[in-house]
């Protein structure tokens, strides 16, 4: 016959066994959930580390301003080898102006001063031609133009002490009379088949007749 006490301690026992077994189970049950939490951390872990080294470098500051500014200077150098350029050849052309510029065909006449003698044949050649004492032959309008040259300019006393100084060469006196007789050729009325470019030609060829004097008869 079995002991009831006996009985109760076994079953007591296996209790125990079996409360502890279930607690086991159960914290076991309970702490095993943090080992998929770490393993998200090193998927996470890996999931940046991953992305990182996929990222590009982006360029530092510097080099994207060394970028920019590479083409900037480059405009800026070709800008100012133009400007050289341009400066020289105005240069060039400063130089060389003096040389290109059109100059008088006659320039021993441009350059020979009158002297006092000089001057005093030029009025008696002047003299001449308005009495009617040369060749050349002429319209009134002519002979009222080289009248009124003779009388105002030639026979002048201010003319005659620049001539006396050096201050007068025989170019200067032909330019005199030749703005003399643009004024009046301009005030004259149109002639048909005749222009005023003409009528100034014609009267520069007889003036330069008159200055020469004797000299173009000899030639003739």
């Amino acid at each position: 016959m079995l002991d009831p006490s006996s009985s109760e301690e076994e079953s007591d026992e296996g209790l125990e066994e079996e409360s502890r077994d279930v607690l086991v189970a159960a914290g076991g049950s309970q702490r095993a959930p943090p080992a998929p939490a770490r393993e998200g951390r090193r998927d996470a872990l890996g999931r940046t580390g991953s992305s990182g080294a996929a990222r590009p470098v982006s360029p530092s500051p510097s080099v994207l301003s060394e970028g920019r500014d590479e083409p900037e200077r480059q405009l800026d150098d070709e800008q100012e080898r133009r400007m050289r350029l341009q400066l020289y050849v105005f240069v060039v052309r400063c130089i060389a102006y003096p040389f290109n510029a059109k100059q008088p065909t006659d320039m021993a006449r441009r350059q020979q001063k009158l002297n006092k003698q000089q001057l005093q044949l030029l009025k008696e050649r002047f003299q001449a031609f308005l009495n009617g004492e040369t060749q050349i032959v002429a319209d009134e309008a002519f002979c009222n133009a080289v009248r009124s040259y003779y009388e105002v300019f030639l026979k002048s006393d201010r003319v005659a002490r620049m001539v006396q100084s050096g201050g007068c060469s025989a170019n200067d006196f032909r330019e005199v009379f030749k703005k003399n007789i643009e004024k009046r050729v301009r005030s004259l009325p149109e002639i048909d088949g005749l222009s005023k470019e003409t009528v100034l030609s014609s009267w520069i060829a007889k003036y330069d007749a008159i200055y020469r004097g004797e000299e173009d008869l000899c030639k003739q």
